[in-house]
């Protein structure tokens, strides 16, 4: 049970959100009909995701998930995504960053159309900055390459129908380096 946890719900045309209760259950109401991704969140747990939620005629069944303690050692490295309320074209902005160095500057990343090898790519600005423009709405993947740090791939996320997508940084490591970091 966690009580005030954030309860996403994403489709392509909408994105819904509502926050559990004192007893950790929450509602969405007169939802249409469609195919639903479902993500849950709360500081201090790692996000919990739901895929392919069919919202019909049908009654849909009561939906239950667990939240899992997030290390606060390492944090989450899973990127998030924040959805602010704007109109206009959907762009996609983020940063890179090194644990030790700080932001990395000239990673590549490369973002792609879910299910489709179809992409496109940018480069890092000097502070380890990013944007993608004038993207559909859709689910995507992003990678990062960069000569001098291993590549991580983030797994796929919504791009929603708003000009901003914001994700968390994205964190990397130095193919060089020797330390270790330890997840308690």
């Amino acid at each position: 049970m966690v009580p005030d946890a954030s309860v996403l719900l994403f489709s392509l045309e909408k994105v819904r959100e509502v926050r559990t209760d004192r007893l950790g259950q929450f509602a969405f109401v007169d939802l249409p009909q469609g195919i639903y991704e479902l993500k849950v969140k709360s500081p201090g747990f790692k996000t919990a995701s739901l895929g392919s939620i069919n919202v019909s005629d049908v009654p849909v069944p009561q939906i239950s998930t667990t939240l899992q303690l997030e290390s606060t050692a390492c944090g989450d490295f899973q990127p998030t995504v924040s959805y602010p309320e704007r109109s206009g074209k959907v762009n996609l902005v983020g940063s890179v960053k090194d644990y030790s160095a700080g932001f990395v500057k000239n990673a590549m990343l490369t973002l792609t159309l879910s299910g489709s090898s179809r992409g496109q790519s940018t480069n890092t600005n000097e502070n380890g900055e990013f944007q993608f423009t004038d993207l559909a709405p859709a689910k995507y993947t992003l990678k990062v390459t960069h000569k001098d740090y291993f590549e991580v791939s983030v797994t796929e996320f919504w791009v929603t129908p708003k000009n901003l997508t914001i994700l968390t940084p994205i964190y990397v490591f130095r193919k060089n380096e020797h330390s270790v970091i330890i997840c308690q």
